[in-house]
């Protein structure tokens, strides 16, 4: 009878044992949700801003040399059509033809416009080079991060319209500039310029980040 009761009681001590420990496990477990939850809520949160952004449908993003002439110096051109504001240079191979093209100013045009050298600082020119403007979608904004969280460029990503017609673009790959690092530091600005060759038009850019998402209308 003894004996019986030694056991007994040997199983109720270790079944208290186990409810204890697992209580135990249970308050750790607690412990350790609470203070993630309480460390993540002292994280600062990002802060940013679309200062200005403007929609170029026309803009010249390219410019193709079908013949490269001879002849020519290194120098600019003359453009003319349904638009204004390209601006480009050019530079020249050892025979006078033009190997390069540099667009300094896209501009805005309803439809491809005509591009030719600038005569005013040419001289021998044996044969005429031909260019041929491809047009297309530029965005132009400024974004301005008015928090005091650093934002990986990778971790950024640009809208427009929503995404409903357009695949959503990571900030690092979009061309951008006046971009040196890979990170947007608090109080920096950054002035983007995007080809986005999709449909003809666009009405809203966004841009998302660590949860927070700032959109506005293109100009």
């Amino acid at each position: 009878m003894g004996a019986s009761v030694g056991v007994g009681a040997l199983v109720v001590g270790t079944s208290l044992l186990l409810v204890f420990a697992l209580a135990v496990q249970t308050l750790d477990n607690r412990l350790d949700t609470s203070l993630e939850i309480i460390s993540d809520a002292g994280d600062p949160l990002p802060s940013f801003q679309i200062d200005d952004a403007t929609l170029w449908e026309g803009a010249v993003l390219d410019v193709s040399i079908t013949a490269n002439g001879s002849g020519y110096v290194d120098g600019t051109f003359n453009v003319s059509g349904a638009g204004s504001g390209f601006e480009g240079t050019f530079t020249v191979d050892g025979s006078g033809g033009i190997e390069t093209v540099t667009i300094t100013s896209h501009g805005n045009y309803s439809s491809p416009p005509t591009i030719t050298v600038n005569m005013s600082t040419q001289s021998g020119v044996t044969s005429t080079a031909t260019l041929v403007p491809d047009i297309g979608n530029l965005i132009y904004g400024n974004f301005t991060n008015t928090g005091t969280v650093t934002l990986p460029h990778r971790e950024v990503w640009l809208f427009l319209d929503g995404g409903t017609s357009q695949t959503p673009t990571n900030l690092g790959s979009a061309y951008t500039p006046t971009i040196n690092s890979t990170n947007w530091y608090p109080g920096e600005t950054i002035s983007l310029e995007w080809f986005e060759d999709g449909p003809s038009t666009y009405n809203r850019i966004s841009l998302t980040a660590g949860g927070l998402t700032a959109a506005q209308t293109l100009e």
